[in-house]
C-alpha cells in the first residue's frame, strides 16, 4: 500500500498520531508574538535562534487583514516568505489563521469587515449594546468573507506546498468565543436561540452552550470549506478558564470557545475538526496535567497549542508530562520573543541582542533530546515501553518499572529541574536520555545489573546512529551519568552481587 505523505492524523497504540511525509512526527514549537510575523524584519531572525533551540517547528500567524487588505484583493507574499525561511532552517509550520475571532475580538480582521456593523454584524448585548470589535457566531456575511480568503489561501497552499508539506497543521481562528456577555443577542442569533430548549436542557450554562454551538458551527464549516481544496490537519485552540475558581464565560473568558466546560458540546458538533486544543498558562503542575487530561477526552488528540513562558513557567519539564504522559502529537510555548503571562520578564529570546535567557537553555535541552529519538519516542507513546521522569519540589528520584528491569533514576539538577525518558527496545536494550540525573539498572526485585554497552547517538527516524562508544562488555558499568542531555543506547550485561548507587 502506498504511503500517505500529507500530514495527517493515524491511529497508533489506540490513541492518534501525527503523521508527516509518511513517518511519525512530534511537533517541536514555539509560537511568534501576535504581531510578529507581518515583515521579515520582525519574523526572520528568530528561524535562526529556534534552529538552535530545537525546533522542527514554527507556529506562524497569519492575519487576514494581510491576505486580503481590501475587499476581494489577495496576497500571499508574506505566506510566501514564511513558507520560504521555514525550508531555509529545515523547519515545518502550523500556521495559525487570526481572523474573525482572535482572543474573543476580530482586531485582525480587515478594516472592511470591522468597520462596517451593518453588513458585518457584531455582537450584540443584552440590552442592545454593541460590540463593535466581536464577530457575531451567526454572522452569515463575516463568515461568507472569512471563507472566500481561506479558499483563496488553501488553494495558494495547494499550488506552492503540496510536494514540500511546510505547513504540516492549520489553526482555524484563535481563542475564538466572545467578551462582555455571555451570547449575543441580535435578531438571527435570538432565532438561532428559539430552535433548541437551551434553559431547560443546558440550565445555569445555557447561554455559554449556545455560544459554543454557534461558534463550533461557524469554525466546522470554514474547515469543511478548506479541506475539500487541501486537506491537512486543522484545529482550534481555546482560551481557558481556570481550573481552581467559578470563572464566567464572557467576563473572565471568552464565551463559547473550546474549554473544558463545553467539551462535550464541541465533540457533539464538529465533524471537520481534527482536534481541540488547550493554551495553558498556568504555571502548575496540577493545573497542566489537569487540562492535559481534559483535552485527551473523545480520542481527542493533545497538542499543547500555547503555554506559559518566563520566570517558573516549567517549560522544559512541561513537555515530558505533555509527550509522555498524555501521548501528545506537539508542544508550543508562546512565545520566542515575547513572554506569557509574565509580560516584563525576559524573554527567551532578547528581540534587542538576541540572548537566551536561562529557560531558553533548559528548553533547548528537552527538544534536542526529544527530537533526537523522535520516531521511536512516538512508536512508543502510550505503550508500557516508554517512561518518563520530571523532578518536582523535594523529590530525589524515581523507580521506573519496565516489568522485568527497573531503572533507578537518582536526581542531581542544579536548579532541581532534572528530567528525560527511558524507553525500552527489547530485552536487554534501552535508550536514555536525560539531564542531572543518574541511572541504574536492577531485575528481579532489586539485583543490580551491569552496563555491557553505552553508546551516544540519535535516530535517523527508526535507525540508531551511534556516535561513540562509551563502555563495552570488557569494562563494564554500574550506573549512568546523564548531564549534557546525550541520548544513550544501553545493553545490558550480567548481574552484579556488590553495587553503590
Amino acid at each position: 500500500m502506498e504511503k500517505n505523505l500529507m500530514p495527517h492524523l493515524e491511529e497508533l497504540n489506540g490513541h492518534k498520531a501525527l503523521f508527516v511525509d509518511g513517518k511519525p512526527f512530534i511537533i517541536l514549537g514555539l509560537q511568534w508574538d501576535c504581531d510578529g510575523c507581518y515583515t521579515p524584519r520582525d519574523m526572520d531572525p528568530f528561524f535562526e535562534h529556534g534552529k538552535k533551540m530545537g525546533l522542527n517547528t514554527a507556529s506562524l500567524l497569519l492575519y487576514w487583514r494581510e491576505v486580503e487588505p481590501r475587499e476581494g484583493e489577495y496576497h500571499f507574499e508574506m505566506l510566501d516568505h514564511r513558507i520560504e525561511m521555514a525550508r531555509k532552517y529545515n523547519m515545518k509550520i502550523v500556521l495559525v489563521w487570526f481572523a474573525s475571532f482572535k482572543n474573543g475580538c476580530m482586531t485582525y480582521a480587515p478594516d472592511y469587515i470591522r468597520e462596517d456593523h451593518k453588513r458585518f454584524q457584531k455582537v450584540i448585548g443584552k440590552n442592545g449594546e454593541m460590540f463593535t470589535n466581536q464577530c457575531c457566531p451567526t454572522a452569515k456575511e463575516t463568515h461568507s468573507r472569512d471563507e472566500m480568503a481561506l479558499v483563496q489561501l488553501f488553494n495558494h497552499l495547494k499550488e506552492v506546498d503540496s510536494k514540500e508539506h511546510t505547513v504540516i497543521v492549520f489553526q482555524i481562528e484563535n481563542e475564538t468565543g466572545i467578551l462582555g456577555t455571555g451570547r449575543c443577542y441580535c435578531g438571527s442569533c435570538r432565532l438561532e436561540y428559539t430552535k433548541e430548549d437551551y434553559s431547560g436542557k443546558y440550565s445555569g450554562r445555557e447561554a455559554e452552550v449556545f455560544t459554543a454551538k454557534c461558534v463550533a458551527r461557524y469554525c466546522d464549516s470554514l474547515t469543511k470549506t478548506i479541506k475539500e481544496i487541501y486537506s491537512i490537519p486543522v484545529y482550534m485552540n481555546a482560551w481557558l478558564n481556570t481550573a481552581w475558581r467559578n470563572d464566567r464565560a464572557g467576563e473572565h473568558y471568552p464565551s463559547g470557545g473550546p474549554v473544558p466546560k463545553v467539551l462535550d458540546v464541541y465533540f457533539d458538533t464538529i465533524k471537520y475538526i481534527d482536534f481541540l486544543s488547550p493554551d495553558i498558562y498556568q504555571y502548575g503542575q496540577k493545573d497542566f496535567n489537569y487540562f492535559c487530561s481534559a483535552y485527551t477526552a473523545k480520542n481527542n488528540p493533545l497538542y499543547v497549542a500555547e503555554s506559559a513562558t518566563g520566570k517558573g513557567s516549567r517549560v522544559e519539564r512541561s513537555v515530558f508530562y505533555a509527550l509522555g504522559n498524555y501521548a501528545a502529537i506537539g508542544y508550543d510555548p508562546w512565545a520566542i520573543n515575547r513572554n506569557c503571562p509574565a509580560f516584563m520578564r525576559e524573554p527567551l529570546v532578547n528581540t534587542v541582542d538576541g540572548r537566551w535567557s536561562d529557560e531558553a537553555y533548559e528548553l533547548h535541552k528537552s527538544y534536542k533530546m526529544i527530537g533526537d529519538v523522535m520516531e521511536p519516542f512516538v512508536l512508543a507513546q502510550n505503550t508500557p515501553n516508554l517512561k518518563i521522569f520530571v523532578q518536582e519540589d523535594g523529590d530525589n528520584g524515581e523507580l521506573l518499572k519496565f516489568g522485568d528491569v527497573d531503572i533507578e533514576i537518582r536526581y542531581d539538577h542544579p536548579k532541581n529541574s532534572a528530567r528525560g525518558f527511558a524507553i525500552r527496545r527489547g530485552k536487554d536494550e534501552f535508550i536514555i536520555a536525560g539531564a542531572g540525573v543518574y541511572a541504574a539498572f536492577s531485575r528481579d526485585g532489586g539485583e543490580r545489573v551491569s552496563v555491557s554497552l553505552v553508546e551516544t547517538g540519535a535516530f535517523k527516524g527508526d535507525v540508531w546512529s551511534p556516535l561513540y562508544r562509551l563502555s563495552s562488555e570488557r569494562s563494564p558499568i554500574d550506573k549512568l551519568q546523564l548531564f549534557d542531555c546525550k541520548v544513550l543506547r544501553v545493553i545490558l550485561g550480567e548481574r552484579l552481587d556488590k553495587l553503590n548507587f
